[in-house]
């Protein structure tokens, strides 16, 4: 075979037209497989079931600044107008004045910043209103007061201790005193510095 010959048959060979590729099989997924029912299977067996019907999702309001699930207390419900006058309240801060307070004006066990108060005191006045007829309601973070005229829902500025409380009621003055202590949550209002800078 002369050089000519060998090199039209390296051509040849190097030009030669691809061979179509063949079918692969087809693949097998096993358990995982879609299965075509052709006869009765388990659930079919009962009534034939009814789709359930779909609720109309409500409406968001484009006026709405946050949902009502964002501003609801945990067991709190909604509050409904019934046409009830909001009575006359206030919301005071009580502080227990220590010796040292008084004298020194320093209390190593009080952070002047966090812990001013102790108690928080709503004062609430109800004219025309007996003591029998009230309805008082007390969470850690509002204060629901109901009464024949009068309705209130007052949010109170700190987390109270709803269990050792105390209210009292003035008849000659109308007046409902509820005094709750304050749970003072020191960590969560603490500033924290990182000491990544700090030199060992």
């Amino acid at each position: 075979m002369g050089d000519y010959q060998a090199w039209e048959a390296l051509d040849a060979m190097m030009n030669k037209p691809a061979e179509p590729p063949a079918t692969a099989p087809k693949s097998s997924y096993g358990r995982d497989a879609p299965v075509t029912v052709t006869g009765p299977s388990p659930g079919m067996i009962g009534p034939a079931k009814k789709a359930a019907p779909k609720k109309a999702a409500k409406k968001a309001d484009p006026n709405e600044i946050w949902a009502e699930a964002d501003v609801k207390d945990a067991g709190d419900i909604d509050d409904i107008d019934d046409g009830r006058a909001c009575p006359d309240y206030e919301i005071v801060f009580k502080q227990n004045v220590t010796p040292q307070d008084f004298f020194l004006g320093i209390d190593p066990l009080r952070h002047a910043g966090i812990s001013c108060s102790d108690e928080l005191v709503l004062k609430v006045t109800l004219p025309g209103t007996k003591l029998a007829d009230i309805d008082l309601d007390v969470r850690p973070t509002f204060v629901r007061i109901g009464a024949p005229k009068y309705k209130l829902k007052a949010q109170l500025g700190e987390k109270v201790n709803e269990t050792k409380g105390n209210a009292k009621w003035d008849a000659s003055k109308s007046l409902l005193t509820v005094t709750l202590p304050i749970i003072h949550d020191l960590d969560s209002k603490m500033t924290t510095t990182s000491q990544s800078n700090e030199i060992d």
